[in-house]
């Protein structure tokens, strides 16, 4: 039994000997047949872990990922061209863009010029200018020295000053009362004696200008003064007026030393045109008058950043309705403007008491407002008196017992009939003042 056995059992092991292929062997090292049983052994894990269901998913995955590292390479390839391509369009699109903004302002700069040639300033320009003699600097509940229309013909340049004089007796405001028209700015500023000169003189009034006296006195100052020829009636007074506006504005000045052709400072011409004890006020507006002709006249000689600085000065320190816009055009074309006549109002006139006041009285006040239109728009002018303006005459009148119009008084004449004053000795020994002129002036 056991022989048998072990006969079957040897030729199992022959038959299965026999099945295997002849391979002829290779020699190999120890570490080699552990490193082919390694990888025999990764091979066969491999190949165990692919045929699952799992592998195969995780194969498709890293599959996706290396088609999206190629067709990622592939696209930031072409993001950088077309970024390149976008690029070179924008630059030009800026380009073209540059050039149209330029083209549009180019338009937009010949329409504009356009348009202001179109609508640049005409017609008449109504300024009534305020001088108030007030010792703070303020330009309230002052009586007004200066009430003075300035009528500015903007298509000519020319300019009319009419000095409304202040002891002229009118209807100051709306309650009628009748006073003084210097009264009016004193009880109710401008607004009051704008509206007094607008209702008296049937005149639209555009805008308003108040200064002091040392506005004044800084403002030619600030155009290096003015050449006046001084009278010796002048002369005898004007050192004792140079002191008292030396005193209210706190500007420095020296005193004259001799009549005839003098160069004046601020505060000199500031004097001069408050002079009034020689003559008559008449002769003082005419002196106030010539004072603005040849501050005007240096205005026009004097360069932009002078310009500049007047304009600047004086709209910080006066009164006004009148903006930067409608200084700076005057400013620019200042060469255009001239002054051409000036008067005073009322043109017929006689001096009177009226109760307890000294006062001139227009002689009518009907006649002269004509008259004054004439002045102002032309002797062709066809204006007829407002039945208000004939109301506040015929008042006047029948207060007075003026009636009859009178002829036009000359160019600064005494008041119908009264005589200027006689000339006096001034009482103020000429002597320099304490304050010495600024170092800007001299």
């Amino acid at each position: 039994m056991k022989r048998m056995m072990f006969r079957i059992f040897r030729r199992r092991m022959s038959y299965e000997w026999e099945q295997k292929p002849s391979v002829k062997p290779r020699a190999r090292s120890a570490s080699g047949a552990r490193k082919n049983s390694v990888s025999s052994g990764k091979g066969r894990s491999k190949a165990a872990a692919a045929s699952s269901p799992f592998s195969r998913k995780s194969n498709q995955r890293a599959g996706k990922k290396a088609e999206g590292r190629d067709n990622g390479h592939n696209t930031s390839g072409r993001d950088r061209a077309a970024s390149g391509q976008q690029g070179a369009m924008a630059k030009r699109k800026k380009k073209r863009s540059w050039k149209s903004v330029l083209l549009f302002l180019l338009v937009l700069l010949i329409g504009y010029g356009a348009w202001l040639f179109l609508h640049r300033p005409t017609g008449y320009w109504t300024v009534a200018v305020f001088g108030v003699d007030s010792r703070d600097g303020s330009t309230n509940k002052a009586l007004a020295d200066v009430q003075m229309i300035c009528q500015i013909d903007r298509s000519t340049g020319e300019i009319k000053l009419v000095s409304v004089y202040r002891d002229t007796y009118l209807k100051i405001n709306s309650e009628g009362t009748y006073h003084k028209i210097n009264e009016a700015y004193f009880r109710g500023g401008y607004k009051q004696a704008v509206s007094a000169l607008e209702e008296n003189l049937d005149i639209k009034i555009d805008d308003y200008a108040t200064f002091n006296w040392k506005a004044v006195a800084e403002a030619i100052n600030i155009l290096g003064g003015v050449d006046l020829e001084i009278t010796q009636a002048e002369f005898n007074y004007i050192n004792g007026f140079i002191t008292e506006t030396v005193e209210s504005t706190g500007i420095a000045s020296v005193h004259l030393t001799q009549p005839g052709m003098n160069h004046l400072d601020g505060v000199q011409a500031v004097a001069y045109c408050r002079l009034r004890l020689m003559d008559t006020d008449f002769q003082r507006t005419e002196r106030q008058r010539k004072v603005v002709m040849l501050a005007l006249e240096k205005a026009k000689q004097a360069d932009i950043s002078t310009l500049t600085s007047l304009a600047g000065y004086l709209i910080q320190q006066i009164s006004t309705s009148v903006g930067v816009s409608d200084v700076l055009p005057l400013v620019k074309d200042i060469n255009k403007y001239h002054i051409g006549e000036t008067a005073g109002f009322p043109f017929s006139r006689q001096s009177m008491r009226v109760g307890r006041m000294d006062c001139v009285i227009a002689t009518t006040l009907e006649s002269n407002v004509v008259l004054l239109h004439q002045f102002l728009y032309g002797e062709d002018v066809s204006y007829r008196p407002s039945s208000a303006v004939k109301k506040i005459s015929a008042r006047i009148s029948e207060e007075t017992g003026l009636y009859e119009e009178g002829k036009a008084a000359p160019s600064g004449g005494s008041s119908g009939g009264g005589s200027p004053q006689v000339e006096a000795m001034s009482p103020f020994p000429q002597r320099r003042l304490k304050r010495p002129l600024p170092k800007q002036y001299r």
